[in-house]
């Protein structure tokens, strides 16, 4: 098998991937996009030999991920969404990062009157 073609299926699964506002600083597509260019630079210019066998388990994982086919296989019960301590954590949690994502105030700004 070839380089280009597995190292171009690599980068259309990053490029579809979401990029994450909540931490910026941490973005999984910055380090991915990092890792596959490192990957694939090195046994270019070394004359490596890429394990194409594990490179090709990496990108089917990750496009399992990128389609949340675990998310789809192993759902999650109501009973661990709403657990009987806190019914509403998880709904005011999702709900307070959709918040922050459309760039409103947080839970600590609205706290002290302030903008973030």
């Amino acid at each position: 098998m070839e380089i280009q073609p597995l190292y171009r299926s690599f980068l259309k699964v990053i490029q579809k991937w979401p990029v994450d506002k909540v931490r910026p600083t941490r973005d999984l597509k910055q380090v991915l996009t990092t890792r596959v260019e490192e990957t694939f630079r090195k046994p270019l210019a070394n004359q490596a030999q890429l394990d194409f066998a594990q490179a090709q388990k990496e990108l089917f994982a990750l496009e399992k991920l990128l389609n949340n086919e675990f998310k789809e296989k192993h759902p999650l019960s109501e009973k661990i969404l709403s657990p009987a301590s806190n019914p509403d954590y998880y709904t005011s949690l999702v709900n307070s990062l959709k918040d922050k994502k459309d760039g409103s105030k947080g839970f600590l700004a609205k706290l002290l009157n302030q903008k973030e």
